[in-house]
């Protein structure tokens, strides 16, 4: 058996392996393409490699599992607690990891499936149609301001007719900018709209999205963020472990007799936690069927005031969900 670290770079890897007695056979550097990993990983002895992860883990793990290897994607940031040194450089970073596949001192990170990899892709690619969409909207009310002018505040206006409103007051050549960052908000918010359509229809053929979407102020966007960055409810033996893997737990300083607990993490993957925190916003503020979640809610509102009640709510909605999502049992409105 051989063990292989793995520093993946976006245009080349460093890569080194070990045998059995921490001996380096090889080191070597190759480029970062399918080619290159099938070339120089073909007719290997039986290997165990280890791979911190990154955007491209995942598809290079299955091209070395292709070619017969085992594969471990591991915790970067607890791997750099492991590894203390002061001389970093992408071969020792390599070696590093050859070390850790040998030793077994690493944490490993969950391997999604194809099917959460795709949902996230779709939900990532909405959220940066939608921050390209709010960017162009705040660049042309920014322009107009340096121009002196104000867009009218009428309720029931999409921003495009307001703005329809000033267009004909400005200069040709102000015009013709502000038409072209316009053409950019039109097309991002509509390509917004489409993959908003595409998960919501998605989410509702999924068993386990209709499901948790019985719980007050979760919709399609909310349940599907959160299966697929759950992916497996199974690697979680406690359903009170979610708040804390989504970052909505607060966080502890204790020394001694001190003990100090401040704001939340933000750990784990910042998009669920921010639609979470979103669906608890509803569950307070717009929702009118009355419920236990909503009464503990509305109770920790009035002591701590809506922005702590809505992280609280969402933290309760994390552990909720999964624990709805083992059992199979709807959320009951008339529970306590």
């Amino acid at each position: 058996m051989h063990y292989c670290g793995i520093d993946l770079g976006s245009k080349s890897s460093s890569i080194c392996i070990e045998n059995q007695k921490g001996e380096i056979i090889r080191e070597f550097e190759i480029t970062t393409d399918e080619d290159s990993f099938r070339r120089h990983f073909a007719g290997e002895v039986a290997m165990f490699c280890v791979i911190e992860a990154s955007p491209l883990a995942e598809w290079a793990a299955q091209i070395l599992e292709n070619q017969g290897c085992s594969v471990e994607v591991i915790d970067p940031r607890k791997a750099k607690a492991v590894i203390c040194t002061k001389k970093k450089t992408d071969i020792l970073d390599a070696r590093n990891l050859a070390k850790m596949a040998r030793t077994g001192w690493f944490t490993t990170v969950h391997r999604k499936s194809p099917e959460s990899r795709m949902m996230r892709t779709l939900l990532k690619a909405r959220t940066g149609l939608l921050e390209t969409a709010i960017a162009q909207q705040s660049r042309i009310i920014g322009l107009l301001r340096a121009h002196g002018k104000r867009l009218p505040k009428k309720s029931g206006c999409r921003f495009e007719e307001r703005l329809g409103l000033v267009m004909a007051d400005l200069s040709p050549e102000l015009q013709s900018v502000l038409s072209s960052l316009l053409n950019v908000w039109k097309l991002s918010t509509r390509e917004a709209q489409g993959l908003t359509r595409r998960i919501t229809e998605l989410s509702r053929r999924h068993p386990v999205c209709r499901l948790l979407m019985s719980v007050p102020g979760v919709g399609p966007l909310v349940s599907a963020c959160y299966v697929a960055t759950i992916d497996d409810p199974g690697r979680f033996s406690c359903s009170t472990d979610v708040g804390s893997y989504l970052g909505l737990v607060p966080r502890v300083h204790q020394s001694g007799a001190t003990e100090y607990r401040g704001r939340i993490t933000k750990e784990g993957d910042d998009l669920v936690r921010w639609l979470l925190v979103e669906a608890a916003h509803v569950l307070l503020t717009r929702t009118k069927r009355r419920s236990a979640l909503k009464a503990w809610g509305e109770h920790l509102r009035e002591k701590k005031g809506l922005a702590k009640a809505r992280v609280a709510v969402a933290r309760k909605l994390a552990v909720l969900l999964h624990r709805i999502w083992v059992t199979g049992a709807p959320y009951s409105w008339t529970g306590k």
